[in-house]
C-alpha cells in the first residue's frame, strides 16, 4: 500500500473561518500583518486534523495584494515572519511536521496573460530568500502556464531542499489536460524535465485549485510523462 502525506488545507479559508482579519485585496496577508497569533492558530488547526505538512501563509506576499508600495517596503519581511510563525508551530508540535514554503503566482492567480518573466523572477527570488531557511521543503502553487514553469524552476536551482510543483488547469473537462493558459499540462512537464539541471529538482507534481475531474485526467497525463 502506498504511504500517503497529508498536507494542510487553504490557510486563507481557515483564517476566515476562525475570524481572522480578512478582506481583499490583503486576503491571507492580512492576518499576517494585524493578528499573526490567528496565522499560527490555523497552522495547528491543521496539524490538529491531522496534517504532516503545513504551508507557509506567504502565498498573499506579492504585489498583487499588498500593492507596489506595501511589498516594496515589507514584502521580503512578511514572508519571513510567516516562515517563521509557521517553523514556531511545527517545532512545538507533538510529531514530526515538515514547513513548505510557499512561492505563489507572483502577478495574479489564473492570471497567465498578466505574467512578466523578469518581475516575477525579482518577486519569487525575494520570497525564497525570504523563507528558505526555516522550512523544509518547496511548494510552487497554483502554477498557470510554461512561462511561469520555467521562471519557478530556475529559482529553486537555488535550494537543496525538496521541491514540488502544483499546477492550476483549466476547468473545462477534455481529453488532454491543459494549463489556465491553454498549454498542455504534460508539455509543462516535459519541459521542467528536458534539462538535465532541472531533472534532480523536481520531487512531484501536483495538482490544485482545480475541479476533480480535469486534475484526474491531468494524472494520467503526468503518468505518461514519467514513465
Amino acid at each position: 500500500m502506498k504511504k500517503l502525506t497529508l498536507l494542510d488545507g487553504g490557510i486563507g479559508r481557515e483564517l476566515k473561518r476562525i475570524g481572522a482579519p480578512f478582506s481583499q485585496p490583503l486576503w491571507s496577508a492580512q492576518a499576517l500583518i494585524e493578528a499573526p497569533d490567528f496565522v499560527a492558530q490555523a497552522h495547528q488547526n491543521f496539524i490538529d486534523a491531522g496534517a504532516e505538512i503545513i504551508t507557509v501563509n506567504s502565498y498573499a506576499c506579492v504585489p498583487f495584494h499588498l500593492g507596489k508600495t506595501l511589498y516594496q517596503e515589507q514584502g521580503a519581511t512578511l514572508a519571513a515572519q510567516a516562515a517563521i510563525i509557521a517553523k514556531n508551530v511545527a517545532t512545538k508540535a507533538n510529531q514530526t511536521i515538515q514547513v513548505a514554503g510557499s512561492l505563489p503566482p507572483p502577478l495574479g492567480s489564473y492570471r497567465p496573460d498578466l505574467f512578466e518573466a523578469d518581475q516575477a523572477h525579482d518577486i519569487l527570488t525575494t520570497l525564497h530568500e525570504a523563507q528558505d531557511e526555516h522550512v523544509d521543503l518547496w511548494i510552487a502553487e497554483t502554477i498557470a502556464s510554461i512561462a511561469e514553469t520555467t521562471t519557478i524552476a530556475h529559482v529553486l536551482k537555488r535550494t537543496d531542499k525538496p521541491c514540488y510543483y502544483a499546477f492550476t488547469l483549466s476547468d473545462e473537462l477534455g481529453e488532454i489536460a491543459t494549463l489556465r493558459s491553454g498549454e498542455l499540462v504534460s508539455n509543462a512537464i516535459e519541459h521542467l524535465l528536458k534539462e538535465a539541471h532541472l531533472r534532480e529538482n523536481i520531487d512531484g507534481i501536483f495538482f490544485n485549485c482545480s475541479i476533480p475531474e480535469v486534475m484526474r485526467q491531468a494524472i494520467i497525463d503526468d503518468e505518461k510523462c514519467f514513465s
